[in-house]
C-alpha cells in the first residue's frame, strides 16, 4: 500500500475537504522520489504525479493527526515531513561505518523487489518491539505472501497439462522420476543453501540466485518458528546445528497459541474494527508483570489485519510516555500502543469488543486455524512397465513387495468401527474398503489410502471410486516396482495433488531389501525438507521409516503454503474476523464534542502531542529486529534480509518472501568483529556470518545497537587483533593450539605471551582466512611458514575457559563430519574443557604467577618448534619410567588415578607448569636419565593408548554406576517415608475406629 491508497481512507471520511485540496496548487520544494535531478526539468506530468502524492501525504497525515497543519506542510517530502524512525530513506546521506548501509541504497540481489510494500510495513521502532516468532517478525517487516483472490489457473498435477503453462520444469531426472513441467524434482543431489562461510562453503562451487529453486535450506532455518521461550538443549549439553537431528518436522504457525497460553484467564482487552482498505481487523492486549522486584512490566498485543497479517508483539511499559498502567485510561494506552507497533491501523476505527466468552473462543478458533495435525495421504502401486495414473489404479490386487512396505509404513486398520482418524474412508458400511493403512507419529495422525484397499469396479476404466479419494489427497506415494517406467506428473489428473514421493523397492521380500526415494513437487510448493539423502536408498529400517513420515507431514504442511491453499485459508479467516467485528463490537461510547471529532478527524481535538517513545534498558525475550545485507557464501551475492535477536535465537528471513533462510540459538555465538566488509559473526566451530546494517540516519547507532543486544543475549566478545612477529622461522611462537582454533597452552613470558594471547584464547581467524575453513594441517603449515602472522582472537570467558558454540571439545563437525550425537556416545565422550578447567583449578593453586591449568586437547595439539620428536614417544617413556620399583608414598589414590588417566606429556619447546609441579614429573626428574626419557617405543606408546582408553571406559561406567546407586538410595529413602507415613496414618484411622 502507498500513500495514495492511504488517502483513499481519508477520502471517505473527509469527502468535501478532500475534494477542495485537490483543487489547490501546492508547491513542492526539496527532493523526493519523484523530483529531477538538481539543474534538469520537471514535466507537466512529473508535476501532477508529485502534487498528487503530496496531496495523499497531507491526508494521510490530517486523517492521522486530525491537524489541518499536515496541509501546510505537504509541499514537503516524506523525509522532511516525518520523523527518521518512521522508515523514510534519507536521500542525501552517505554511509559513514563499513558495517552500515545507506537505507536507500539497495545492494543486494532481490532489494528491489515489493520496495513500495516494504517500506509501507516497515516497524517504526524495531528496537522497542519484541516479537514472539518467525511469522509475526516477517509479517511486521510486511514480508511473506500476500493473498489477492484466486486466479483461473489449474494448480496441482493439472497444471502441467494446461496450455496456458509456460514452466517446462528443472530438467532434472532419473530412472524413477521424470522431469515435468512446472514441477521441480528432488532426486537426491541437491545442495544446500547455508549463508554462513564454513569448510561446507569455502571450496563450494557458486551457482546463480535462480537456480537455488531446487537447493534445501538448513534443518536449523527450517525448524525455526518460535523466538521466545525456547532453549536448544540436546541431551543435557548445548551441541551445534550439525550435532543436531536432521529428521524433524518443520514447525507450523506454532505462534498461533500465544493467545491461548498468554491471554486466556488474565484479565486482557478485545479491540474490533473495520478498516476500508485493510478490511477486518482484531488487537489483544494485556498487562504482564515480568519482575516484580524492579518493577518491570510488558504489554502483549496480537494484531491480527484481515487475510494478510498476525503480528504477535511485546512492548515494554517504561517505553510509554506514561510508564504507571494503573494510572492510564485504556483508549490512549492502546492509541500509544498501536503507533509503536503498526502505526498504519487508524485508532480511530477500533471499538471494544462486548465481555462475552462467545468471542475469546472466536478468536482462539481464528488464531488456531493453520494448525494441523491430521493427514491423508494416497497410496498407488506402481507394477512393471506401468507409469500412468490409469495403469495404477487399475491394479485389482496388490503384490508381496507391496504389502511388505504398507505393513512398514503403518499399522493395517480394519475400517468399521475405527475409532480414530478416518481420513474420510466409511467406517460403518464398508463402503470404502474393509481395511486401511493408518499411522501416528510425533502427535500427528496419518491415514492412507491406498489404492489396492479401496473398491475396485472392472467396469469403470478410471476407477472414480478410487480416485475420489486418491485424488483429492495433496500428497500421494508412488510405489514402484523393479521395472516399472519413470512417473511424470503430467499423467496425473488432478487439482489437489501437489507433490509425489515415488519409492521404488530393490530386494524385494529379502533380508537386504532396499528402497530408492525422489520427491516431484509443483513449482508453488516451497522446498521442505528432510532433504533426499545423495544416492537416495534406504534399507528397511526405523531411520526411513520415521524419515519418509516426516517427507509426508512436512510435504502437507508445504502444500498449505502455496498460493492456492494459502488464499483459500485467508478467505475463511477474513470472514471469521468480519463476523467477529460485525456481531460482537460493543456500543460506541458517547463523550461529547471530542468524540465526535475524533470520529471525523481521526484523533482527539484536545489530543496531547506525541511523545517518542523511551528506551528501553531491559533485555526483552522477544526478538529485536535489524535490516542487513547478509552475504549468502552458496551463491556468493548479497541478500537483503531481516535480522531477528530473540534473547534465545538470532534469525535471518529472506526480503520479501519472509522465509527463514539461517537460524541458530544464542548460545551458540562465540564472538564478532567490525571489519571494511561489515559484522562478522562467528558461532559453533568457528563458522562466519558477514552481514551489514542498513542506517537511515547513516550512522553507527544501528550498528551500536546491534552490538550491545549481542552483548545482552550471548556469552560472546568482540574480537581482537594480535599480531606476531619472530626474526626467523626457526624461532617459537610460543602457544599450542587445537584443530578448533582453541589455544591450549601458552608458554610464559615468550612472544605469544607478551602479545596478550592467553590459554583459553580462541583463534578466528589468521591472516584473514578463516579457522573454520582451514585444516589442522593447514593451520600448522602456515604458523611453521610465517615470519609475522596476524591473528583475530576472542578472548576466554571469566573463568578461562574457551568460548564454545559447541560443548563437545572432541565435536566431529570440526573434521567436517556431521553426525547426531546418541545417548550411549554422549555418555562416552570425555569431560568437557569447563569441567577440567574447573577441577585443575581445585587441585593447583592459582596465587602463583605460572600457575596454568592443564589442557585437555594434547592429543590434537601442535607444537610450533623446530624439533620433529612426538608428544606420544615422550608420554612412553615417562609411563615406563612410572613403573619403577620406587612409588610416591605422598600422593593419593585419587591423585594416581587421575595420573594414570591423564598422564603428563612434554611439549616439544616447554613442559607446562602443571606437570613441573607435578609429584610424578618431580620422581621421574630424579630417576630418570635423560638418555632413557627421550628413547622412543613404539610398541610400549601403543599400549599405553590402549591401558589409558580401557581405564577411562572404566572411570565412566563407575561414575555412572555410582550415579545410579545414588538415585535408587534416593529413591528407597522416599520409599521409606511415605511407608512409614501409610503406617501412621492407618495406626490414626485405626485409633479413631476403635473410639467409635
Amino acid at each position: 500500500m502507498s500513500s495514495t491508497t492511504s488517502s483513499v481512507r481519508s477520502a471517505n471520511r473527509t469527502r468535501s475537504l478532500c475534494h477542495h485540496l485537490h483543487h489547490q496548487p501546492l508547491l513542492v520544494s526539496g527532493s523526493s522520489t519523484g523530483s529531477p535531478p538538481i539543474g534538469g526539468s520537471m514535466d507537466e506530468g512529473s508535476s501532477a504525479s508529485t502534487s498528487s502524492s503530496a496531496t495523499a501525504r497531507a491526508l494521510d497525515m490530517f486523517n492521522r493527526r486530525g491537524s489541518v497543519l499536515a496541509v501546510v506542510i505537504a509541499g514537503n517530502t516524506a523525509a522532511d515531513v516525518l520523523p527518521p524512525s518512521a522508515g523514510v530513506p534519507n536521500t542525501s546521506a552517505v554511509s559513514s561505518s563499513s558495517g552500515v548501509i545507506s537505507a536507500d541504497q539497495p545492494s543486494s540481489t532481490n532489494s528491489d523487489n515489493d520496495t513500495e510494500t516494504f517500506n509501507e510495513w516497515r516497524p517504526p521502532f524495531p528496537r522497542l518491539s519484541a516479537y514472539q516468532d518467525c511469522l509475526s517478525l516477517a509479517a511486521a517487516w510486511g514480508l511473506g505472501m500476500h493473498p489477492n483472490g484466486l486466479d483461473d489457473k489449474p494448480t496441482g498435477a493439472s497444471q502441467a497439462q494446461s496450455p496456458s503453462e509456460d514452466d517446462s520444469g528443472d530438467g532434472k531426472f532419473n530412472e524413477l522420476l521424470a522431469s515435468c513441467p512446472a514441477f521441480r524434482n528432488e532426486l537426491g543431489w541437491e545442495p544446500t543453501r547455508r549463508f554462513a562461510l564454513s569448510r561446507h562453503t569455502f571450496d563450494m562451487a557458486h551457482t546463480d540466485a535462480h537456480e537455488c529453486e531446487t537447493w534445501m535450506r538448513e534443518h536449523s532455518a527450517s525448524e525455526a518458528g518460535i523466538l521466545e521461550d525456547v532453549s536448544n538443549v540436546y541431551l543435557g549439553g548445548r551441541l551445534c546445528a550439525a550435532r543436531q537431528p536432521k529428521t524433524v518436522i518443520e514447525p507450523q504457525d506454532i505462534g498461533s497459541y500465544y493467545y491461548r497460553h498468554c491471554f486466556i484467564s488474565k484479565n486482557h482487552i478485545e479491540y474490533l474494527g473495520m478498516d476500508d482498505i485493510l478490511g477486518p481487523i482484531s488487537i489483544s492486549m494485556v498487562r504482564e508483570i515480568v519482575d516484580r522486584k524492579e518493577s518491570y512490566s510488558i504489554y502483549r498485543m496480537i494484531v491480527r489485519i484481515s487475510d494478510q497479517k498476525t503480528i504477535r508483539v511485546a512492548v515494554p511499559e517504561e517505553a510509554l510516555s506514561t510508564p504507571e498502567g494503573s494510572d492510564r485510561a485504556t483508549r490512549p494506552l492502546m492509541r500509544e500502543l498501536l503507533e509503536i507497533v503498526c502505526p498504519k491501523i487508524s485508532f480511530g476505527i477500533l471499538r471494544p469488543s462486548i465481555q462475552s466468552p462467545r468471542v475469546e473462543e472466536l478468536i482462539m478458533k481464528i488464531d488456531e486455524q493453520p494448525i494441523y495435525t491430521r493427514y491423508k495421504v494416497g497410496i498407488m502401486l506402481c507394477k512393471n512397465e506401468q507409469s500412468t495414473e490409469e495403469q495404477m489404479y487399475n491394479n485389482e490386487f496388490s503384490t508381496p513387495s507391496f504389502d511388505e512396505f504398507l505393513d512398514f509404513l503403518g499399522q493395517r486398520v480394519t475400517l468399521k468401527g475405527f475409532e480414530a482418524y478416518k481420513g474420510g474412508l466409511d467406517t460403518r458400511g464398508d463402503t470404502t474398503g474393509t481395511h486401511s493403512i493408518y499411522s501416528e507419529y510425533q502427535a500427528h495422525e496419518i491415514m492412507f489410502h491406498v489404492s489396492t484397499l479401496l473398491p475396485f469396479t472392472p467396469s469403470n476404466r478410471q476407477q472414480l471410486s478410487r480416485k475420489r479419494h486418491i485424488g483429492n489427497d495433496m500428497v500421494t506415494i508412488v510405489f514402484q516396482e523393479p521395472g516399472a517406467l519413470p512417473f511424470s506428473p503430467i499423467t496425473v489428473r488432478s487439482h489437489f495433488q501437489h507433490v509425489f514421493i515415488i519409492v521404488r523397492v530393490h530386494n524385494e521380500c529379502s533380508e537386504n531389501v532396499t528402497y530408492s526415494v525422489a520427491v516431484s513437487r509443483s513449482k508453488d510448493v516451497p522446498a521442505f525438507g528432510p532433504p533426499v539423502p545423495k544416492g537416495a536408498c534406504f534399507s528397511k529400517c526405523a531411520e526411513f521409516h520415521d524419515w519418509l513420515l516426516t517427507k509426508i507431514i512436512n510435504a502437507e504442511n508445504a502444500v498449505h503454503r502455496s498460493k492456492k491453499f494459502a488464499t483459500m485459508a485467508a478467505r475463511t479467516r477474513r470472514e471469521a474476523l468480519r463476523d467477529l467485528v460485525e456481531n460482537y463490537v460493543g456500543p460506541h461510547q458517547n463523550e461529547g464534542a471530542s468524540k465526535i471529532a475524533s470520529r471525523f478527524l481521526g484523533g482527539s481535538v484536545k489530543r496531547k502531542e506525541r511523545h517518542n517513545p523511551k528506551p528501553t534498558n531491559h533485555v526483552m525475550r522477544g526478538a529485536l529486529s535489524w535490516l542487513v545485507d547478509v552475504h549468502d557464501y552458496s551463491t556468493n551475492q548479497r541478500i537483503s534480509c531481516v535480522l531477528g535477536v530473540a534473547q534465545d535465537w538470532i534469525v535471518l528471513l529472506e526480503r520479501p518472501s519472509g522465509t527463514v533462510l539461517f537460524s541458530t540459538p544464542t548460545h551458540s555465538i562465540i564472538g564478532w568483529a567490525t571489519s571494511d566488509t561489515g559484522l562478522k559473526l562467528y558461532y559453533d566451530h568457528g563458522d562466519q556470518l558477514l552481514l551489514r546494517c542498513y542506517s537511515e540516519t547513516c550512522t553507527d547507532s544501528e550498528l551500536n545497537e546491534l552490538i550491545r543486544r549481542l552483548e545482552n543475549v550471548t556469552k560472546g566478545d568482540e574480537a581482537k587483533e594480535v599480531v606476531l612477529r619472530r626474526l626467523k622461522t626457526t624461532d617459537n611462537w610460543g602457544f599450542h593450539v587445537q584443530d578448533e582454533g582453541v589455544v591450549t597452552d601458552v608458554e610464559m613470558y615468550q612472544l605469544a605471551w607478551k602479545a596478550g594471547i592467553r590459554q583459553g584464547s580462541r583463534i578466528v581467524e589468521m591472516d584473514s582466512m578463516p579457522i573454520s575453513t582451514l585444516s589442522f594441517d593447514k593451520i600448522c603449515d602456515q604458523l611453521a611458514v610465517s615470519e609475522c602472522v596476524r591473528l583475530l582472537m576472542i578472548s576466554p570467558s571469566s573463568d578461562g575457559s574457551p568460548r564454545r558454540g559447541c560443548e563437545d571439545p572432541n565435536c566431529p563437525a570440526v573434521k567436517g563430519i556431521e553426525q547426531m550425537l546418541t545417548p550411549d556416545a554422549f555418555a562416552k565422550q570425555p569431560i568437557t574443557y569447563h569441567e577440567m578447567f574447573r577441577q585443575k583449578k581445585l587441585e593447583y593453586p592459582t596465587n602463583s604467577a605460572s600457575s596454568s591449568p592443564a589442557s585437555s586437547f594434547d592429543e590434537r595439539t601442535f607444537s610450533f618448534t623446530a624439533t620433529k620428536k612426538t608428544i606420544e614417544q615422550r608420554a612412553n617413556n615417562i609411563f615406563r619410567s612410572n613403573n619403577r620399583p620406587n612409588t610416591l608414598s605422598s600422593a593419593s589414590v585419587h591423585d594416581n588415578m587421575c595420573t594414570l588417566l591423564n598422564p603428563p606429556k612434554y611439549l616439544n619447546r616447554a613442559q607446562s607448569d602443571e606437570q613441573l609441579r607435578s609429584p610424578l614429573m618431580d620422581e621421574l626428574n630424579r630417576k630418570a636419565p635423560l638418555s632413557a626419557r627421550e628413547s622412543t617405543n613404539e610398541r610400549e606408546s601403543s599400549e599405553l593408548v590402549r591401558i589409558q582408553t580401557h581405564l577411562e571406559r572404566t572411570v565412566q561406567e563407575k561414575r555412572a554406576l555410582e550415579m545410579l546407586a545414588q538415585q535408587l538410595k534416593k529413591q528407597l529413602i522416599q520409599e521409606r517415608q511415605s511407608h512409614d507415613n501409610t503406617k501412621r496414618e492407618m495406626e490414626r484411622l485405626k485409633k479413631m475406629y476403635e473410639k467409635k
